[in-house]
């Protein structure tokens, strides 16, 4: 019934589309300008920001073919995800876990994420989003997590005009050999102190995917095959209203909706003769639906102070119902039924409040002081129950301790100054403390308390060198905490391992260091070199820990596997080709050079953390011919080896090209017509680990729409 209710504004919002923005003809000169300027100002912003970030605006999401926030985000410095090429889905920083990262939405962190604090950002459409904005060492003004990074989608702003976009298209992936279709809608408008918008998009498509492994080791030969079709639905009406000249009140619900079903054949042969030995047919389906329920009050007393108060509410339900069929033997005689149902419900409320003032400090210098405080409430409630069916005898193969619940309450508290102590030279020092009370239980009656206070001060700094250059640099210490699963008592048996959870784990730390130097070409150019350091207490890594005396298994468990360091260098252009006299075309490009170390909690040796790789890199060639309105883009992603020396033997991912193309053409005033491809030359993914070869093949997307905007 929540479904119902939630996605009913996707019907509405195409029964109330107003006549007149059929009808009428609207001045678009201005909003063509402000077009025209997105990246500029971007950049600008930047530029004049005290805190180093990244700001990726709609158009430039629009212009390289991006589908979801992923897409976008996996083109910047230092950043990659985890999987096959095409599978945009768990962002990592710096080479680091997913654990490290932080990813927000307006600015606080969604419920609905993976055992890790993940959030799977194929769940938010570009369609939805007004702008992206990454800080490789965020202020004390955001949430302590985030030693990797910090990535905050900022969803689309009610606008102080009549808009109207809509976007529909289709996708077809080679692998699958499978057609999906897209179709995004949005209005906005603005009456007297009220204004709106409401943003709808359904996205249907497929991903396909074949593996293949060798493992001599076993004398054994995989084969599998597996299709996923995604349906994605997200609905975002924002209702602003300003009773007054110094008030604003914003509500903002949001709903996303994404049902995943995955087949899968997993055959498995004798290496040597070919004879089959055991085969697996999956079917799983998957149901994620989030909604979020925010409303702000802002204030701006005479004098520029502000004021605002948050509250949000927010759910996230999680169903997965997976069912294996299992054939053993030459003839591939059926043996089993294996099932498994989970569900996850996550529930979280926020209230939170931030005050700014500006002030006139000492010799004249100018300030702006910020302090704030966030109550935040997160209850995860896992339930998991596998059995299998042979020769009518069901056996239950899942224990209580497998099932969880995590209440989490982070009381934060933050002060920070922006100080601008010269016109050159501008210092924000903060100290951000969390208290952090938590309980985590399995169902089986096994459960641990822990409480923690992070007490997390920064420093960042910019210094304007001449009209062009700036020297940035920030020192702050921020935190990991474990991922959820973790820090319960769980005791989970596989084929092939026992996994556990451990109680005693405590929240990695790390102090972050960030230096760079940026060129400022003209309105749109940038040359920057930067270098980062971040020094790591209490890494947290699932390692083998020993031989379990029930099974004689091994038992995997995470540990706080001691100190660790990160560093890297990375360099960053952009600008247009005018000066060798190519006006309409742009180069965008990045290149990190990145290593760490870590001390193995089980063999004392000095190694690189798991699955970093050590070098990353993009190019994007962007055309624009505004006169006959015809954008293309080619770019090319490299990400180097990835090593995992914490198993025996060790286990190699092999590095990887990946191409993609886009092209977008005017047909008429406010209609366009857009295309793109998202691996292009059909890169593979190759790991090694002993004897085992392993070979992924994800074919190429294919993307072919229309886009129309008042």
């Amino acid at each position: 019934m929540k479904k119902i209710i939630a996605l009913l504004p996707l019907a509405a919002l195409i029964a109330v589309v107003p006549g007149k923005v059929w009808a009428e003809e609207i001045l678009r000169a201005g909003e063509i300008l402000v077009e025209e300027n997105e990246e500029v100002k971007a950049l600008e912003e930047r530029r004049e920001s005290a805190i180093a970030k990244t700001v990726i605006t709609r158009k430039e999401m629009e212009e390289l073919g991006g589908q979801t926030a992923a897409d976008v985000l996996r083109r910047l410095p230092r950043t990659y995800f985890s999987g096959p090429p095409t599978t945009n889905k768990d962002v990592r920083q710096a080479g680091l876990d997913k654990e490290f990262q932080n990813v927000l939405i307006n600015g606080n962190r969604p419920p609905g994420g993976g055992e890790k604090r993940e959030f799977t950002l194929d769940r938010i459409p570009v369609e939805m989003i007004e702008r992206i904005e990454v800080m490789k060492n965020p202020s004390a003004a955001y949430d302590a997590d985030g030693i990797a990074g910090l990535v905050n989608i900022i969803l689309k702003e009610p606008p102080k005009k009549q808009v109207m976009q809509m976007a529909v298209g289709g996708s077809y992936q080679d692998q699958a050999d499978k057609y999906g279709n897209k179709l995004s809608l949005t209005l906005g408008d603005q009456h007297g102190p009220v204004n709106y918008t409401v943003g709808a998009t359904r996205n249907d498509d497929y991903r396909g995917k074949a593996k293949t492994v060798a493992d001599s080791t076993k004398n054994e030969a995989e084969q599998e095959a597996e299709l996923v079709k995604t349906l994605t639905t997200a609905v975002n009406p924002v209702l602003a209203w300003q009773p007054g000249e110094r008030d604003k009140i914003t509500v903002r619900p949001f709903f996303t909706d994404q049902t995943e079903k995955k087949t899968k054949d997993k055959r498995i042969a004798n290496l040597t003769t070919g004879a089959a030995k055991s085969l697996n047919r999956e079917s799983e389906r998957k149901e994620q639906f989030l909604e979020s329920y925010a409303l702000e009050w802002e204030h701006r007393f005479v004098g520029g102070s502000l004021f605002k108060l948050l509250g949000s509410a927010s759910s996230n339900d999680e169903d997965k119902n997976k069912y294996t069929a299992a054939y053993t033997g030459t003839a591939l005689v059926f043996d089993k039924h294996i099932f498994e149902n989970e569900e996850k419900e996550d529930r979280e409320q926020v209230v939170g409040l931030d005050f700014k003032t500006p002030w006139l400090g000492p010799f004249a210098t100018e300030h702006l002081f910020s302090t704030g405080i966030k109550l935040r409430n997160k209850d995860r409630e896992v339930d998991k129950l596998v059995y299998e069916v042979k020769n009518g005898v069901t056996k239950v193969t899942s224990t209580a301790n497998d099932s969880y619940r995590v209440d989490e309450r982070i009381t934060a508290l933050y002060f920070m100054d922006e100080a601008g102590l010269t016109s050159n030279l501008t210092l924000t020092p903060g100290v951000r403390a969390e208290l952090t009370d938590g309980r985590y239980l399995t169902s089986g009656g096994l459960g641990a308390d822990d409480s923690s206070v992070d007490l997390n001060p920064s420093l960042h700094a910019r210094y304007k060198l001449g009209s062009d250059y700036l020297l940035r640099g920030s020192v702050a210490r921020v935190i990991g905490r474990p991922p959820f699963k973790d820090k319960v008592p769980t005791r989970s048996i596989k084929a092939d391992k026992v996994e556990e959870g451990n109680p005693d784990l405590v929240a990695s730390s790390s102090i972050n260091y960030e230096a760079a130097i940026e060129r400022y070409l003209g309105k749109s150019g940038l040359l920057s070199v930067g270098a980062f350091y971040k020094d790591i207490d209490d890494v947290i890594e699932k390692l083998q820990t020993g031989i379990d005396g029930a099974t004689g298994l091994q038992v995997i468990k995470p540990v706080n596997g001691g100190s660790a360091e990160v560093r890297g260098v990375e360099f960053e252009a952009r600008n247009d080709l005018a000066f060798i006299g190519l006006p309409d075309f742009t180069v965008i490009g990045n290149l990190t050079f990145q290593d760490s170390e870590v001390i193995d909690p089980n063999t004392g040796v000095t190694r690189r953390l798991k699955d970093q790789p050590q070098r990353l890199g993009n190019l994007i060639l962007r055309y624009h011919h505004k006169p006959i309105g015809l954008a293309a883009s080619l770019g090319v992603s490299y990400m180097d080896n990835k090593v995992d020396e914490s198993v025996t033997p060790i286990k190699t991912e092999d590095a990887f090209v990946q191409w993609d193309a886009s092209l977008s053409q005017t047909l008429a005033k406010g209609v366009s017509a857009h295309a793109s491809v998202i691996n292009l030359l059909d890169e593979k993914r190759e790991v090694a680990q002993g004897g085992r070869r392993e070979e992924e093949e994800v074919g190429r997307i294919f993307y072919l729409g229309l886009r129309y905007e008042l």
